[in-house]
């Protein structure tokens, strides 16, 4: 019995569903069977409060489902494991990816991870003059050399055997590299990322960019195989409850679930 999991059900009021991967905390809320539903992932207990508050205090006709990796699981094969448990969903997302020094926006792009022997250097990740100038006027006190590391071509850090460092996309693979987390491109141009963009431009009174953004882009990658439409969103209870009204108007997947 997974101790760790069954404390963060009792904190969230969710079921731990055990079996390959490691457990999970799944929290549902229902409003209807075969309505569209929507999962929302999170890495801390605090990442899921503002999605389940929004939930609790408004109408929407849309089930949602917060899930929660207990320590030490394997979240892309726990997901597959209980993917007919969880059921079909309109879309998911992934909620513990950080904004930029707190300030909301969008990711567009994520760096993987690659381990060699020895570093060698990469070619530095491509970014449009728009992205450039999105990025200094999002940052301002950083300076040139910080957002090139940041966000174009990191440091190889040493570990066990050899070295790693961040892979962006576009990026060539460097000879003898082996892929240790694959890099991700997010599509931006579709009814989901506008939806949320749209959220949060209500909930700031603000422009939202779309950012390249380090971090981990493992949790999205598991998140594509229960449903094409996945994104990261942070974000106010507000802004929760404006993306779940627009969410809920867009066409979702045919239902299945356990009882179906």
């Amino acid at each position: 019995m997974d101790m760790a999991a069954l404390q963060l059900a009792a904190d969230l009021g969710g079921s731990v569903l055990s079996g390959e991967g490691g457990a999970l905390v799944l929290v549902e809320r229902q409003r209807g069977h075969g309505l569209p539903a929507l999962l929302v992932l999170g890495t801390r207990t605090s990442h899921l409060l503002a999605a389940l508050e929004a939930w609790e205090t408004c109408a929407v006709c849309l089930n949602v489902s917060a899930l929660l990796p207990a320590p030490g699981a394997d979240l892309r094969v726990a997901l597959r494991f209980h993917r007919r448990r969880i059921g079909s969903l309109l879309a998911a997302l992934d909620a513990s990816l950080p904004w930029l020094e707190d300030r909301p926006m969008l990711a567009k792009r994520l760096p993987g991870r690659i381990f060699r022997p020895s570093p060698e250097k990469l070619g530095k990740a491509p970014l449009s003059p728009l992205e450039k100038d999105d990025l200094k006027s999002f940052l301002p006190e950083w300076d040139k050399p910080r957002r090139r590391e940041a966000f174009r071509r990191g440091r190889w850090v040493e570990v066990e055997g050899g070295f790693e460092t961040d892979l962006w996309p576009g990026v060539a693979l460097p000879t003898d590299a082996q892929v240790r987390v694959p890099p991700l491109e997010l599509p931006t141009a579709t009814a989901l990322m506008e939806a949320l963009r749209s959220s949060l431009r209500a909930a700031f009174k603000q422009p939202i960019p779309l950012l390249p953004l380090p971090g981990d882009p493992s949790n999205l990658q598991a998140l594509a195989q229960l449903t094409p439409s996945f994104a990261a969103f942070r974000g106010p209870v507000e802004a929760w409850r404006m993306a779940y009204g627009s969410l809920a108007d867009l066409p979702a997947p045919p239902h299945f679930c356990a009882r179906c």
